[in-house]
């Protein structure tokens, strides 16, 4: 009964803070913000037509979860498509609810709580919940698939486990494709990292997992090949690597005329321009490698750029040139508020995994963080990307909570420690110096 109480309590306060943040977003400016105005497009699209299209022609460039869910509710509230954020606002609970869970299989009762606490009340979780963008439903996928992941540890790797996690994967991949982030943690971690699980059982496990995933991914993967010659999640993987991989890049999102005329003019439909985008971007790649590799520390900086530029979606400032001139005009308290928790929560993080060596499924999280790097790497770098690697960020933290590490460390582990915090709060420090205009 106890443990009811204080699990129902977190879920009202963290609606109510939800409810209060959705309230606060301004009038109009769903239209103004980026890429929100798409999906909600293709979802009126879908919601009168049946069609997954975009300015009258059929796409693939947005990935299709999220419209699919968005004209579901349309046509239950018979086109109105506000309802999905109160649809975000339970999956986002449910987020919470299921860390909770994670957590519990990891620390004490009480340290559990307290994840699910920072969940209800972490900012940035309100705040996507408000958008119409793929970051809250993605989200309730992965840690969904985190849960799954230790039900399928628990139960010896069943069949019927093995594949109900491929089926999250898969839905969490047609959400967005970056999804194969997790998709290839499991793969790894089950089959390489749990060495000490028989061989037979790990590769059947693994295998399953694929199956499942593959049972919800091919049939979209097979209307985008005879819709749009291209036998893939989206048509935006391409486009993505030559943002991150051409001699005008900055190291985060940056698709002005220059980087668009890169691709050569013949390549005409979606799908050409994606696979002309992939190929420049290989090309100059390969062909730049010292270049290429000099990126990755701005792409990672990024990445884990703060939570204030959340806000640029949230309260977009219509002329505005740069984000840090979008950012520069939010209020005081609104930058502070997305700052603050996001870099306590990822400092604590990062010690938690670093100097607490052992805890369930480690290896799990840190591949989480580590493949998600990757990606960045190969692409580009943005403070969005990092939402879906928090809840993994806040079980570091709880380790780091519950195990208070730091006293018995060995020297030299503590002084590598304060240097990686050293360079996260320089991250921190210049983008905050560029908001203000010193920069």
């Amino acid at each position: 009964m106890k443990r009811f109480t204080i699990l129902l309590s977190l879920l009202i306060i963290g609606a109510g803070f939800r409810l209060f943040v959705l309230e606060l977003r301004p009038e109009g400016a769903l239209l103004a913000a980026p890429d929100e105005a798409d999906y909600l497009e293709i979802s009126n699209n879908l919601w009168l037509s049946g069609d997954f299209s975009y300015q009258g022609k059929p796409t693939a460039y947005r990935d299709m979860l999220m419209p699919l869910l968005t004209a579901g509710v349309q046509k239950i509230s018979s086109g109105d498509f506000k309802l999905v954020f109160y649809v975000q606002l339970v999956l986002s609970l449910l987020t919470g609810l299921l860390l909770y869970l994670v957590a519990l299989k990891r620390f004490a009762e009480n340290t559990a709580y307290l994840v699910m606490t920072v969940w209800m009340l972490y900012p940035a979780a309100a705040v996507f919940g408000a958008l119409l963008l793929t970051e809250t439903l993605f989200t309730f996928l992965w840690v969904l698939a985190i849960w799954l992941h230790d039900r399928l540890d628990e139960h010896g790797y069943e069949m019927r486990e093995a594949l109900l996690l491929g089926v999250v994967l898969g839905l969490l991949c047609l959400t967005r494709a970056a999804g194969a982030i997790l998709l290839a943690t499991v793969f790894f971690y089950v089959f390489v990292i749990r060495y000490e699980t028989p061989f037979a059982e790990r590769a059947r496990a693994v295998s399953l997992v694929l199956i499942g995933a593959l049972i919800v991914m091919v049939p979209w993967m097979t209307r985008n090949q005879l819709t749009m010659e291209r036998f893939a999640l989206n048509t935006n993987g391409g486009i993505n690597l030559l943002i991150g991989n051409n001699p005008y890049a900055n190291g985060g999102y940056l698709f002005d005329e220059r980087v668009q005329g890169l691709i050569p003019h013949e390549a005409r439909t979606e799908a050409q321009r994606d696979v002309a985008a992939s190929s420049t971007a290989w090309d100059y790649g390969l062909g730049n490698i010292r270049k290429t590799v000099s990126m990755w520390p701005t792409k990672f900086a990024y990445l884990w750029s703060t939570d204030m530029a959340m806000l640029a979606h949230f309260a977009p400032v219509r002329g505005a040139q740069s984000l840090a001139e979008t950012l520069h005009m939010q209020p005081l308290g609104a930058l502070i508020l997305m700052a603050i928790p996001f870099a306590v929560l990822v400092l604590l993080g990062l010690s938690g995994f670093y100097l607490v060596k052992k805890f369930p499924a480690r290896g799990f999280f840190i591949l989480q963080l580590s493949f998600a790097a990757l990606a960045a790497f190969a692409s580009y770098g943005l403070p969005r990307y990092h939402f879906p690697l928090m809840p993994a960020v806040i079980i570091g933290a709880a380790a780091y909570y519950e195990h208070q590490p730091w006293n018995s460390a060995p020297q030299w582990r503590r002084l590598a420690m304060l240097l990686a915090i050293g360079l996260f709060m320089g991250v921190w420090l210049f983008e905050t110096v560029k908001i203000i205009g010193w920069m």
